[in-house]
């Protein structure tokens, strides 16, 4: 049988990146939401991007054996203070195996939507009360990592966070900083431009 378009996995490794990427994929038309898979997460110690590297190197070896290959797999993760980033950056690569990365939590993307903050947070805690305050402000509600259907409430904001994202990019690239000592980092733009591509 004949497919329509491109067969796409998505590997994220928590349940906010999960409904992001749900809410990405349901955006497009439905012709396209057909052929894009977005697993759930895994249980505990099993969502650390190695885990999910292993995964989709599985995956694809399976897709392929049924002679339905993936045309792209993604992992959405976030640095989590996540050991060995350098080498899993570097094996992610000669795998072809996509990234859409916070340097320390999405929530640091969210912000980028709500507010011009380039400077790194020291931690996800840190991130998390920002965006607490800033949702807030904004929204007049409380912010909620998985209750809250954060793609929609932010879309009207995503080319400005974009943008935002690209300027830390370059100064990280001027800078010749390795993609896993970047704070603040983020690559959730190309897994949008990819989208947006179908």
């Amino acid at each position: 049988m004949r497919r329509v378009g491109k067969y796409i996995l998505i590997l994220p490794e928590g349940w906010c990146e999960y409904n992001y990427a749900m809410a990405l994929k349901k955006s497009l038309p439905r012709d396209k939401q057909r052929s894009i898979s977005v697993e759930m997460p895994s249980p505990g110690a099993k969502n650390t991007v190695k885990h999910l590297m292993q995964k989709a190197v599985r995956l694809k070896a399976k897709a392929k054996q049924d002679k339905n290959p993936y045309d792209a797999v993604w992992l959405f993760f976030d640095n989590d203070n996540q050991s060995g980033l350098k080498d899993v950056f570097r094996k992610l690569k000669l795998l072809e195996i996509r990234i859409a990365y916070c340097s320390i939590s999405i929530e640091h993307w969210f912000i980028l939507h709500l507010e011009d903050i380039r400077t790194p947070f020291a931690n996800s805690d840190e991130a998390l009360r920002k965006i607490k305050m800033l949702w807030r402000s904004h929204f007049n509600s409380d912010y909620h990592k998985t209750t809250i259907k954060h793609f929609d409430k932010l879309k009207e904001d995503l080319d400005t966070a974009a943008k935002r994202a690209e300027q830390i990019w370059k100064q990280a690239e001027k800078d010749g900083i390795p993609i896993e000592e970047r704070n603040p980092y983020f690559t959730i733009p190309d897994l949008i431009s990819y989208f947006t591509s179908l």
